[in-house]
């Protein structure tokens, strides 16, 4: 989905649109201390942008229109976005609240033998899919299509918003090419940085002419996945989760983040999200984690059990602030921050968590 967050308030707050617009705490006239959690593309030309401090976003755009966030709400619009998704494809893999892979081999095979060209086959699922969420929540979506699912990440976000390109599986390496390693999810400027000036290396293409060896010493594990993209390889499939096994979110900082109190109010935003789904879909939990990844690839992650299953939004918080704190700040910059909860169970009706019940 475009700017998810925004586009559902937009939807509701149809006189905004043309308006720069942001979903975040109250600005307090330049004095909050919260982040932005999204944006739509009008104050983006201002310069804003997710987890950018509110008080900037209100020194950039003073005259915007702020409205605090509605977590509930986005759960309800992503559960009816991602069941209509589903009704094309019955192989759908959801990787967040706003996007999914589709695997749609089989309905294109079958319009090819009903007489269909292959593209015209790919364009009018991709259109049906757009239009259909449009008609019904209001909202735009970009959609990349291609033979791998890292190609089809990358393209679609050339053409936000309201994007689709299509991505031919023999063009797939001269498509990657021209385009900046920056466009590689988990690229961060930190990593873009080392690669020009340890490789002159800015394009995807340049990437995919340096030796492995090479990269393999500076990147170490991480330099067969970096080659592997930069080749347009991914033989992931997609895989369908009936019934989830955990419920988790996250967000990359658009520049990195070296300000862990900033991290950490974007984290309860993201567990805020988590939460809402979880209640929504009627689960208690056991377990919290959260992920965060470093400057350069260097991920991490860690978990705690409860003693007792619960749907707490405190037990949430309380927990991810404790695994943060893992992690002290010593200078290293934060690229992205998750949390996830799992060990899921149903919570039957009228059924008091062992919190409420004492």
């Amino acid at each position: 989905m475009d700017s998810f967050y925004a586009s559902c308030e937009l939807a509701r707050h149809t006189g905004f649109k043309d308006k720069p617009f942001v979903v975040g705490v109250d600005p307090k006239e330049g004095r909050g201390r919260g982040v932005v959690l999204a944006c739509n593309y009008v104050a983006r030309g201002f310069g804003i942008h997710s987890g950018m401090p509110i008080s900037k976003a209100w020194e950039l755009c003073p005259k915007a229109e702020y409205v605090q966030p509605d977590h509930r709400l986005y759960g309800e619009v992503s559960e009816r976005v991602m069941s209509l998704i589903r009704s094309f494809s019955a192989k759908m893999e959801q990787v967040s609240i706003d996007e999914a892979y589709l695997d749609v081999s089989d309905q294109i095979s079958d319009a090819i033998e009903s007489g269909q060209s292959r593209n015209d086959a790919i364009r009018g699922i991709a259109t049906s899919i757009k239009s259909a969420i449009k008609q019904g929540e209001n909202i735009t979506c970009s959609i990349g299509v291609a033979s791998s699912k890292i190609v089809a990440k990358i393209a679609t976000d050339l053409h936000k918003p309201d994007g689709l390109a299509m991505v031919d599986p023999a063009e797939a390496r001269s498509f990657l090419a021209p385009l900046p390693v920056g466009k590689i999810p988990g690229v961060g400027k930190v990593t873009e940085r080392l690669l020009s000036d340890l490789f002159k290396v800015t394009t995807i293409g340049a990437l995919d002419r340096v030796p492995l060896d090479d990269l393999r010493e500076k990147f170490g594990r991480s330099a067969i996945w970096l080659k592997n993209v930069a080749q347009g390889a991914d033989f992931s499939e997609v895989t369908p989760h009936w019934k989830p096994v955990s419920q988790s979110g996250e967000t990359t900082f658009e520049e990195d983040e070296d300000n862990y109190s900033r991290v950490q109010l974007v984290m309860l935003e993201v567990a805020k999200d988590v939460h809402a789904r979880i209640v929504k879909e009627a689960y208690l939990f056991r377990n919290v984690g959260i992920k965060i990844r470093f400057s350069g690839f260097e991920t991490h992650t860690r978990s705690r059990m409860l003693s007792a299953p619960t749907d707490s939004l405190d037990a949430i918080n309380k927990e991810c602030i404790r695994l943060l704190g893992e992690f002290p700040s010593s200078g290293k910059k934060v690229r992205l921050i998750g949390v996830r909860v799992s060990d899921l169970q149903k919570r039957a009706d009228n059924q008091p968590t062992l919190l409420e019940w004492t």
